[in-house]
Formats: structure tokens, C-alpha cells, sequence
């Protein structure tokens, strides 16, 4: 691995993660029905989710909030109906939408225990830091609200610069926007084909983060904490 001097991070599910769980989604999404769901239940998987529509909006899914609203919409009326909710459409978008809103307030998300111990531990080598996110623009004061934001030089959500990832116009944008090579840059997340493979398409190397060991073989090292980063740098 080249000198690195500079660590991009994915946001969801790589340096936060949300409160709520299934069980409490379904429990959300009941009460904005008046109905009583099944805990137990699982949600679509939002991998399949979100590729299977590469031929509708596929990568701009998230370039715009609008954008993203729909698509996170989208996926909760999906889950109602396979859940075999037999409701009018607008009444599964309302209660979508009201899920949709519960999420961009940031005391319903937290940080992972190790996410601030590897920010400040990368600012104390002299790295540069930034977030490259597929996310609306109400990322920054999520980000924020959880002290992420000191130990970092720049964020950049998909939806305030209208391009999302694999793209590689939003890791470009990165990249000047923290005047970087791709050479000195890590880039981390937690999907292979947004994260690695999107990384790739601008010349950054990137990590798979997989805390759970869920991850098949692949290409690229896969880590199971942020702190293990320094290993790989070292």
C-alpha cells in the first residue's frame, strides 16, 4: 500500500450506525398505521433493494434529497408488503415518509465504539480525514450532534453535490475538495460495490469494513474495526 495520508470514511453502517432496530421499525410503522405488525419479521434486504433499480435511477438514488426520499420510501412500502399490509399506496407513503423523518433527527443514531477513538487517533498522525456518504444534506448535523465532525476536514453527502456512489464524480469531488491524490488516500465502507468498487473507479484503494463477518471473499482487505486501519497504514 502506498504512503498514506489520508483516510475517507463511508457514514452509515462504517462510522454510525442507528438506534433502531427491525423490531422498532415495525413497532414505528404500526403505530403510524394504527395496526399491530410483527416484530419478528425481517425487512428486504436493502442491497437487492437498492441495485435491482439500477435501471430506473440506479446511482442517482441518492444525488438529490429528493432523490433519496424516494428511494428510502420506496423500500419501507416495500417491506409493508411483503409484511402483506393491504392498505391504499398513499396511506403506506405516509407512513414511509413519517419513518423517513424520524431518521434525519440525530439522537435516532449513535456512533461505533470505536469511531472516535480512530478519528482522534488519525488526527494525532497528521492524517486528513473527510466522509464520502450517500446521504441527504442533513448529514452534517448528524454528524455533528456526535462530535464526528471536529476530527474531520470536509463531508461530502451525495445529495448536497448530485452525484452518489459508485459514481466516480463523488470521490473526484472528494479529492479536490481535500486537494488529495488518489495514491495517498484509504477509502473505507462497509458495501463492496459501492464503497470498494466505487473507490476504485477513482484510483482510490479502499477497505471493507464487515464487523459482523458476514462478508464473502473478496479483493480488497476487510477489516472488523475502524482501528485496525492503522495496521494497514503501518
Amino acid at each position: 500500500m502506498s504512503t498514506i495520508g489520508a483516510i475517507l470514511y463511508d457514514a452509515g453502517r462504517t462510522l454510525l450506525r442507528p438506534r433502531m432496530e427491525a423490531p422498532d421499525i415495525w413497532d414505528f410503522l404500526g403505530a403510524q398505521l394504527g395496526l399491530k405488525l410483527t416484530r419478528e419479521r425481517a425487512l428486504p434486504d436493502i442491497g437487492h433493494h437498492f441495485y435491482s433499480r439500477f435501471g430506473e435511477d440506479g446511482m442517482g438514488s441518492y444525488d438529490s434529497d429528493e432523490a433519496a426520499r424516494s428511494f428510502w420510501a420506496s423500500y419501507y412500502m416495500q417491506a409493508m408488503r411483503d409484511a402483506g399490509i393491504d392498505l391504499p399506496e398513499e396511506t403506506l407513503h405516509s407512513a414511509a415518509d413519517a419513518l423517513y423523518d424520524w431518521y434525519q433527527e440525530p439522537e435516532q443514531w449513535e456512533t461505533y465504539p470505536e469511531t472516535l477513538e480512530t478519528l482522534e487517533q488519525a488526527s494525532k498522525l497528521g492524517l486528513t480525514q473527510g466522509i464520502i456518504s450517500d446521504w441527504g444534506t442533513d448529514l452534517v448535523p448528524i454528524l455533528h450532534a456526535h462530535e464526528v465532525t471536529r476530527h474531520l476536514d470536509f463531508v461530502v453527502a451525495s445529495a448536497a453535490v448530485g452525484s452518489a456512489k459508485p459514481h466516480p464524480d463523488i470521490f473526484r469531488y472528494a479529492l479536490t475538495r481535500g486537494r488529495l491524490q488518489p495514491h495517498e488516500v484509504i477509502y473505507v465502507g462497509d458495501s463492496y460495490i459501492s464503497d470498494v468498487l466505487g473507490a476504485r473507479t477513482a484510483g482510490i484503494e479502499a477497505v471493507l469494513i464487515d464487523r459482523e463477518g458476514r462478508a464473502p471473499e473478496v479483493d480488497c482487505p476487510v477489516i472488523t474495526s475502524l482501528l485496525q486501519l492503522f495496521d494497514l497504514i503501518n
